[in-house]
C-alpha cells in the first residue's frame, strides 16, 4: 500500500474540488491545482536540487501555500520534511539544523540572512520559499522533469518535528506516513469528519497541530482548509461568516481573543458544527460563549508522539465533566501506571502510556531518547492522568515541570540555562505559574551574588538574544535565598506553594 501519495487519490477522486485558500491573497486551489503544483515541485526537487528518499528538508517559515506544497512535494519522492521553529534565536536554529544534518535548507524571505549563514556552516543547500502568486507562478510556468515515484511504506518517515526535551535539548520526533494515516481515522471516527467540512490552519507549521489536528485529516476527506500565515482572531471571525467554516480549532486563549473581537457579536456561527479545544482545560465562561453563539466545545488532548488527536470530551459533556479531555479516540491503546509501569486501579493518579499504530517511531538520531520513552511499545505521555467511575480522563499535571504559554511548551531548565549565563545571577528557579491572557507563564526567582545589581527589565533584555519571546518569564523576584532540601536541590513546590499564597491566596 502507498501511504506516501494519497493527494494524487484525492485529485481522482474530487479534482474539482476546494482545497485550500491562501487567507492573504484570496486565491483558490483545487485538490487538482494542489496535487499539480505538488508534482511539478517534486520534480525541481529530484532532478535540480538531486533529492533521493530519506533526504531532509528544514524549513524556517510561516504557514503558507508554498510550504504546504512543498510537504506534498517531498511526499511524492519519499523526501522527508522538517519544519524549525522560526520564533527560535539563531543558536537554537543552528542546533535543530545540525542535528537533522538536511540536503536542502528553506526560508521565507524574512529569514534569508540568518539561514543562509546557517546552510552554509552545514554545508547544505539554500532556497528561498517564495509566497503566495509568485511561487505559483514560478512553479507552473517551468517546465520540469517527470517525477520519478516513490512508494513509501508505512514506517517511513514524513517528517520530524521537533519536541524540547526537560534537559532542554531539541529532539526530533520521526513521524511516519503510519501515524499520519491512523491519526486521519481517529480524527474521522472521533469527529464525525467528511468531505463538506472546513476550517482554517493558523497554528505554525512546526507544531504538530498545524498539520495533523485537522489539516491531514480534512485533505485525507477532501475538506477545505483556509490557510493563515498566523492566528489573526478578527481575522478568523471574518473567515467563519465569509467561508462559511464548520469546524473551529484553537487553545482556549485563541478561542478567548475571538470572542473579545469587536466583530465577534456580529459573525454569523450557524455553519459551525463545533470547536476543538485543546492544550489546556477550556475555562466554563469561554464555553458559555460560544455555546451562547450555537458553537458547542469538544476538548481533547494529545501530543507530538503520539496522535496528536488522542481524546475527545463530547461536547454535551463540556460543563459537566469540566477539565476532563473525554475518551481515548478509536484505534488508541491507554493505560495509567505507576513509577514501575504497574497499571492502576481506576481513579488513581499516575502517568498515561499510550499504544497503537498513532504513536511515532522515536527520535532521530537520539537512540536513548527513544528507548526511555517507549517500554515494550507503550509510548510514555510524561503526564499524569486519572479516570473516573465514568471512564472520562482527566489530566492531572506534567510529570516534569514542562508548562504551557499560549499554546507553546516551555521547559524551565531551558530559561534557568539562559538566566544563569548572566554574571549577576548566583541561584535561579524558574516554574510555570497560572495567566489569565496565557494559562500559563513564568516566574524566574533569582538570588544574585554579593554587590551585584539586575532589574527585571535587564534581565529581560538580556533573555531576548536566546530566548523565544513565549519562554520570558512573566515575573522575576529577587531573593535573599532560595529554599533547598536535605540534599540542597532547589525547592520549586515551596516557591509555587509561596506565589499562590501571594497572589491567591
Amino acid at each position: 500500500m502507498n501511504y506516501n501519495n494519497w493527494l494524487t487519490k484525492r485529485d481522482r477522486h474530487s479534482p474539482h474540488k476546494e482545497a485550500v485558500i491562501d487567507s492573504t491573497t484570496g486565491n483558490r486551489y483545487t485538490y487538482r491545482d494542489l496535487n499539480e503544483l505538488a508534482t511539478q515541485l517534486a520534480g525541481y526537487l529530484q532532478h535540480r536540487e538531486g533529492l533521493e528518499a530519506g533526504n531532509r528538508v528544514a524549513v524556517v517559515s510561516p504557514n503558507s501555500i508554498s510550504y504546504l506544497v512543498l510537504f506534498f512535494a517531498c511526499a511524492k519522492i519519499g523526501a522527508v520534511l522538517v519544519p524549525l521553529n522560526y520564533r527560535l534565536p539563531k543558536a537554537g536554529l543552528k542546533e535543530q539544523v545540525s542535528d537533522c544534518d538536511p540536503h536542502l535548507l528553506v526560508s521565507a524571505e524574512e529569514f534569508s540572512e540568518v539561514v543562509t549563514d546557517i546552510a552554509e556552516c552545514n554545508s547544505c543547500s539554500y532556497q528561498m520559499l517564495d509566497e503566495g502568486e509568485r511561487a505559483v507562478a514560478a512553479v507552473m510556468q517551468t517546465e520540469q522533469p517527470e517525477v520519478l515515484p516513490y512508494e513509501s511504506s508505512a514506517n517511513d518517515i514524513a517528517m520530524i518535528l521537533y519536541t524540547s526535551g526537560t534537559t532542554g535539548k531539541a529532539k526530533g520526533a520521526m513521524i511516519s506516513w503510519q501515524q499520519i494515516h491512523w491519526n486521519s481515522l481517529n480524527t474521522e471516527i472521533s469527529l464525525g469528519l467528511t468531505g463538506d467540512d472546513s476550517s482554517f490552519v493558523n497554528t505554525p507549521f512546526y507544531h504538530t497541530g498545524g498539520w495533523h489536528v485537522l489539516l491531514t485529516p480534512l485533505i485525507h476527506h477532501g475538506g477545505k482548509l483556509i490557510l493563515q500565515p498566523k492566528f489573526d482572531a478578527a481575522e478568523c471571525n471574518r473567515l467563519v461568516d465569509q467561508e462559511e467554516i464548520s469546524i473551529l480549532f484553537g487553545i482556549p486563549t485563541m478561542l478567548r481573543m475571538m470572542m473579545e473581537e469587536d466583530n465577534f457579536e456580529e459573525t454569523d456561527f450557524s455553519s459551525v458544527r463545533f470547536a476543538i479545544c485543546g492544550g489546556e482545560s477550556c475555562p466554563i465562561p469561554i464555553i458559555k460563549g460560544y455555546q451562547e453563539k450555537g458553537v458547542p466545545i469538544r476538548q481533547g488532548y494529545g501530543l507530538t508522539e503520539a496522535g496528536p488527536n488522542c481524546y475527545s470530551l463530547p461536547a454535551e459533556d463540556a460543563i459537566r465533566k469540566k477539565g476532563s479531555v473525554g475518551f481515548p479516540n478509536f484505534h488508541i491503546g491507554v493505560k495509567i501506571v505507576d513509577e514501575q509501569n504497574k497499571e492502576l486501579p481506576q481513579g488513581e493518579v499516575g502517568e498515561l502510556l499510550m499504544k497503537g499504530p498513532h504513536v511515532f517511531k522515536g527520535y532521530w538520531n537520539n537512540p536513548d531518547a527513544t528507548e526511555q520513552a517507549f517500554d515494550d511499545g507503550w509510548v510514555h505521555t510524561g503526564d499524569l492522568f486519572r479516570c473516573d467511575d465514568e471512564g472520562y480522563y482527566y489530566m492531572v499535571g506534567r510529570k516534569k515541570e514542562m508548562y504551557i504559554s499560549g499554546g507553546e511548551n516551555v521547559y524551565p531548565v531551558q530559561v534557568e540555562k539562559v538566566i544563569y549565563q548572566h554574571e549577576a545571577v548566583a541561584q535561579v528557579a524558574v516554574i510555570g505559574v497560572p495567566d489569565d491572557q496565557w494559562g500559563e507563564t513564568g516566574c524566574a526567582y533569582i538570588v544574585l551574588h554579593k554587590e551585584a545589581s539586575l532589574s527585571k527589565e535587564e534581565l529581560l533584555e538580556y533573555c531576548r538574544d536566546y530566548l523565544a519571546g513565549y519562554q520570558l518569564p512573566k515575573h522575576v523576584i529577587l531573593r535573599e535565598e532560595l529554599p533547598v532540601g536535605d540534599s540542597n536541590k532547589i525547592q520549586k513546590k515551596d516557591l509555587e506553594e509561596e506565589f499562590n499564597n501571594r497572589h491567591h491566596g
